[in-house]
């Protein structure tokens, strides 16, 4: 699958399209830092792997969340986060029927992500981007997720190096997908296309022939 991570400024996007863009680019940096993990040398089993990505997609949803607080409605800033996090949720359920079985892995995640949004919501974003205690929560949290063995190596290296690393993927893709002409809901653009007038039907701007 490939989705866009920019697009040329003068466009008009739905909600719906920022939000699958999203959802794909946090499953990809999540993907990207289990690789990276595991090339470290931490030690992530079968299931654990599953808990290690609830984590990291709740994270970057929450860094989302703040990010377009000041480019966004309210109104549009809640219809982008249920996108982003319902559809997370599809490639939790998609991949770990896969890997592990069948299973309500959907609702699971909602529940889960339901939880850290409460959670998260204790925490601050400073000078736009998350601070100390925001990552040391999310770090705490992957450390719960992993072997006991990796506990007193793997909060340090979330906090000084995975965390700010993921932070600033999605950041950067944050800027790139909001940086549109126009931001609009799903029901504007129908709107919008039942409205228009087709080019046949348009009266002639010329003078002669009117």
């Amino acid at each position: 699958m490939r989705v866009k991570s920019k697009w040329h400024k003068n466009q008009v996007k739905t909600i719906e399209d920022i939000g699958g863009a999203m959802a794909f680019i946090c499953w990809r940096i999540t993907k990207n830092h289990l690789e990276d993990l595991l090339n470290e040398g931490f030690v992530i089993e079968k299931e654990q792997v599953f808990d290690v990505i609830k984590e990291y997609l709740c994270f970057l949803i929450q860094c989302v969340d703040r990010l377009v607080f000041k480019t966004l409605s309210t109104e549009q800033r809640q219809e982008l986060i249920i996108k982003l996090a319902r559809q997370s949720a599809f490639y939790y359920q998609e991949n770990k029927e896969d890997r592990i079985g069948e299973g309500n892995h959907w609702k699971t995640f909602i529940r889960i992500y339901n939880q850290r949004s409460l959670d998260y919501s204790d925490y601050k974003f400073i000078d736009n981007e998350p601070d100390y205690h925001f990552l040391r929560y999310f770090s705490e949290k992957v450390k719960i997720a992993m072997t006991d063995v990796d506990e007193k190596w793997i909060v340090q290296q979330m906090i000084e190096i995975q965390a700010p690393k993921a932070f600033e993927k999605i950041s950067a893709s944050v800027a790139d997908l909001v940086s549109v002409d126009s931001i609009v809901s799903k029901g504007q653009q129908v709107k919008k296309k039942d409205n228009k007038v087709a080019r046949s039907k348009r009266p002639s701007t010329r003078s002669d022939l009117q």
